[in-house]
């Protein structure tokens, strides 16, 4: 390479590596591989920090590098182009990059020179280790789009189009006998488990060459059954396997025959999981299972898009990587944990704390999950294994209310952060009522409040969804009265009584808190909870819940939260720049919600005083934001309603006698 190249590259291209978490010993700076012969690639990449006789089998990109003046498109950079494409051929790779050093940065497909995209958007920063191998695996001779996190506006599939796929394995075992249920949920699971883990192994070989993966499967005598079996026997059966913990996850029916295998196999292999902004294991519930199993998943079951803003917003200051622990005692799948993790790698990537050390805590010791049901506990394991790992700490617990554990940590004073939607409803369990403070009612939700609190740590912070009554009955009002002794709420989120629909319609709340230090617990809470009220969640409000296009407040909700909530915070401090900025965060419902019958506030503050001291410490949001008015006519006004009524009952009933 020429001086400068070389000057560059050492002194930003890669101090730019290391800050996303690619260390120099990932790195080689223009070698040859066997396979390129003479032609020395500029940067070379390896997943892991290598000696040199593995380096090159683990190597996942390929870097061309120009002067720091080069321009996008100018001779320099279609010759680094050329060189790039050329090299990645000969070395077996299917993309390469080109870049100035500092500003410039374009990833190209080596069959086509085609730029790639990352869900949607074209690559012109550097990436992470992690999308560099999902690069890697998907970009081929016919596609250079590549899935992290998928939607339905940027993904190549969506639900819909998986449910659609689920509509036809449901017809090929109905021609199988395999009835409707656990029957049908059992090898739709399995053959899922597998393409997942298929798709893991693309990326990252850890299981022998000798063990056949998905791609594998049927290719050397079609034989479609002996290959699932012999490969299910080694991957979780091994105790060397990293994917032993998933088997209770897999299930074959006898009544499969090679035939289906294939038709399923075929109808599965059509998509790819990684990435997927939905929660596939609930599709597939939703899908095949009885209206008592609905039920009883509708119960543990939180729709990825909730998982998803909740977590953002509850884990929005983390950016330094600090040791954390953070918990999900009704883990349900995973959904707010496997959410939780992808915030923390996204937050930490863009701050450029993303290095060996942060993964290895993200990996190992940061989550933390419970739950009672064991197949619950084996998904949300695969779930958090699939985004990245952090399933070592999830627990399969008989009663999460029950005492403490010391050996899962399921303790006081333990956790920087928890998140849930715990179990609702009567308690009939083993704990026991008298130890508890906050209430003497046997009721789930308002147990596990208690129990989160007392397991986080003094300034940690909590996002937990709970019922209306929780928030409003009047015989609930000591339960407020201890939360808000023990915890300052800062914000309240009320969802659409669809969020959870179809399992309930039941109005759920979501409340953001923290855990006051010890010489705090008793005190009143200085400043306003800030509450906002979404009447849309993206989806539709019935019990279809398909996309709607227009009706989304999830938008504006995580755009005014932080400051919103920071404000609030200023109000003893500096209650001049409150009256200043407050009206920013507070809106009346728009003339397009007034039209779909909404009113009062989208939005706003409510300060303590109208808590404390009015209507049995009443925390809803519609109680302070949308008030009941309450309408009154006059007997005049009445009696020519009623006539109305009357005439038109008469009408009807004159239709029905043909008159």
């Amino acid at each position: 390479m020429k001086k400068e190249e070389t000057n560059d590259i050492v002194q930003f291209l890669i101090p730019s590596l290391e800050n996303i978490g690619i260390v120099h010993q990932q790195c080689k700076i223009d070698v040859t591989t066997e396979k390129t012969g003479k032609k020395r690639g500029d940067v070379w990449i390896s997943r892991e920090e290598q000696t040199d006789k593995d380096f090159e089998k683990n190597i996942v990109a390929l870097i061309e590098a120009k002067h720091r003046n080069c321009e996008i498109g100018d001779m320099d950079w279609r010759d680094a182009m050329k060189q790039g494409k050329e090299k990645a051929r000969r070395h077996g790779l299917n993309y390469y990059i080109v870049t100035n050093c500092t500003t410039n940065f374009r990833f190209y497909n080596s069959y086509t020179d085609e730029e790639i995209s990352l869900d949607g958007k074209i690559l012109t920063r550097l990436q992470i280790l992690q999308i560099l191998e999902k690069i890697k695996t998907q970009v081929n001779l016919e596609n250079s789009y590549v899935i992290h996190k998928a939607s339905k506006e940027t993904a190549p599939f969506s639900e819909s189009k998986f449910r659609t796929s689920l509509k036809k394995l449901a017809d090929i075992y109905r021609s199988c006998g395999l009835k409707k249920g656990d029957e049908r949920i059992d090898p739709t699971v399995s053959f899922v488990v597998l393409k997942y883990i298929g798709e893991k192994e693309s990326e990252h070989r850890k299981l022998p060459d000798k063990v056949k993966i998905w791609d594998d499967y049927g290719k050397e005598k079609g034989d479609f059954v002996g290959d699932f079996e012999i490969s299910v026997e080694h991957i979780f059966n091994s105790t060397t396997s990293p994917y032993r913990d998933f088997k209770d996850l897999v299930n074959f029916s006898n009544k499969l025959k090679d035939e289906h295998y294939k038709q399923i196999y075929d109808e599965i292999n059509r998509f790819h999981f990684h990435g997927c902004s939905f929660d596939v294991f609930g599709a597939i519930y939703e899908e095949f299972a009885s209206q008592t199993k609905k039920k009883e998943f509708g119960e543990f079951y939180t729709r990825r898009h909730i998982t998803g803003f909740v977590a953002r917003l509850l884990l929005r200051n983390e950016i330094t990587g600090r040791d954390l622990k953070i918990c999900d005692p009704a883990c349900g799948t995973g959904g707010f944990l496997t959410e939780a993790y992808k915030i923390l790698i996204n937050n930490y990537s863009k701050n450029g704390r993303l290095n060996n050390l942060t993964k290895k805590k993200l990996t190992e010791d940061t989550f933390w999950g419970l739950d009672n049901d064991p197949k619950s506990v084996a998904r949300t394991k695969l779930n958090m294994f699939l985004v990245g790992d952090g399933h070592t700490h999830i627990y399969d617990i008989d009663d999460s209310l029950v005492g403490w554990n010391e050996k899962i940590l399921w303790k006081e004073n333990e956790f920087e952060y928890i998140l849930a939607n715990p179990p609702m409803g009567s308690y009939d369990g083993a704990a026991k009522i008298e130890d508890f403070k906050f209430t003497n009612e046997k009721r789930y939700e308002l147990l596990f409040v208690e129990k989160m609190v007392d397991a986080t740590k003094p300034g940690g912070e909590i996002a937990v969804v709970v019922n209306d009554g929780a928030l409003e009955a009047p015989s609930r009002e000591n339960f407020r009265i201890k939360l808000l002794e023990y915890c300052n709420i800062y914000a309240i989120i009320s969802l659409t009584k669809f969020a959870f629909a179809p399992y309930t319609k039941e109005k759920t709340y979501i409340l953001f808190m923290q855990k006051k230090q010890k010489d705090e617990i008793g005190q009143k809470q200085d400043y306003p909870i800030w509450h906002f009220i979404v009447d849309y969640d993206g989806y539709a409000n019935s019990d279809k819940r398909y996309k709607t296009k227009y009706h989304d407040d999830l938008g504006e909700l995580e755009e005014k939260f932080d400051e919103a909530v920071n404000l609030a915070r200023l109000y003893i401090s500096d209650h001049t720049r409150f009256d200043k900025e407050y009206s920013k965060y507070e809106r009346e419902v728009n003339q397009r919600e007034k039209e779909e019958v909404l009113t009062g506030m989208k939005y706003g503050y409510v300060e303590m005083d109208s808590i404390n001291n009015e209507n049995y410490h009443n925390l809803l949001s519609e109680y302070h934001l949308r008030p009941y008015e309450e309408k009154k006519i006059s007997e005049k006004e009445f009696e020519e309603k009623s006539k109305e009524i009357l005439d038109e009952l008469k009408n009807i009933l004159n239709l029905f006698e043909g008159k």
